[in-house]
Parts: structure tokens; sequence; C-alpha cells
């Protein structure tokens, strides 16, 4: 199923927002790039801001298209983040995976999905890490 690239962004921006920060999740990618992607929403427009303008400032404008290609690409890191943390979020879940999405959604008494993605995995995790007793994840 193809998705636009507007829905991969707002994926992956539901992605980071719901991925449960836990230690049964620690091993998973996820609980690394997602801290990355927030740090770099939140501070990589001021360092682009901030980059642009010194160099502006100590070039005199003569290397103006160097300071503007390195602020766009400072700029478009956060959105390199939820592109690639959107991608994860609508793939398919691979057998381990799968297997312990359907082991969760029985012990929450939940319907799971015909076809599990890794989204539909993190809302699982995040139910289940808020409801289920600590031996049961």
């Amino acid at each position: 199923m193809a998705h636009s690239l507007w829905q991969v962004l707002q994926s992956g921006q539901k992605y980071a927002a719901i991925w449960p920060h836990h230690s049964v999740v620690a091993a998973m990618t996820e609980t690394r790039v997602v801290p990355a992607v927030k740090f770099a929403a939140k501070f990589m427009p001021a360092l682009a801001v901030i980059n642009f303008l010194v160099q502006w400032q100590w070039q005199d404008g003569a290397l103006l298209p160097q300071a503007i290609v390195t602020s766009l690409f400072l700029l478009s890191l956060p959105l390199q983040g939820w592109y690639w943390l959107g991608r994860r979020a609508l793939s398919p879940l691979d057998p381990r995976l799968k297997h312990w999405y359907l082991e969760l959604t029985k012990k929450l008494k939940m319907q799971p999905q015909a076809k599990p993605i890794r989204m539909d995995l993190a809302r699982v995790l995040r139910r289940a890490l808020d409801e289920l007793p600590p031996d049961e994840h």
C-alpha cells in the first residue's frame, strides 16, 4: 500500500509520540531514534538560523549559497527522522514481533488486527505497560 510523503511524515510524528519509554523496549531501535528526532525537532531550527547568521556575518555574504545549503540541511534533519519513523511505523511486523503483539492483545483482551503494523504494536505496548503488571509484558 503506497502512502504519500505527508502521510508518512504524520505517521512518524504519531509513532514518536506514542512509542513507550520503558526498559521492555530498550533494545529496539526506536528507543534510540525517537529521542534523537525529538531533540532535532526542538533545536535544529534555532541552530539553522544561528548557522546562517554566523556564516553570513563572518564571510560577508561571499559564501551565502553554502550558508543557505547548510542551514537547509539542518532544518531537514527532523523531517528525515520523521520520515524514517513513518516508514518504520507503517511496515508490517516480523514474525517474532507479531507473536509478541498477538500475545499482548490476548492478555489485554483486545481484538488483534489482521495484518498488524509497527504502529499497532506501539499502541498495544503503550496500553500493556499502563495496564498489565510488570511480569506480564
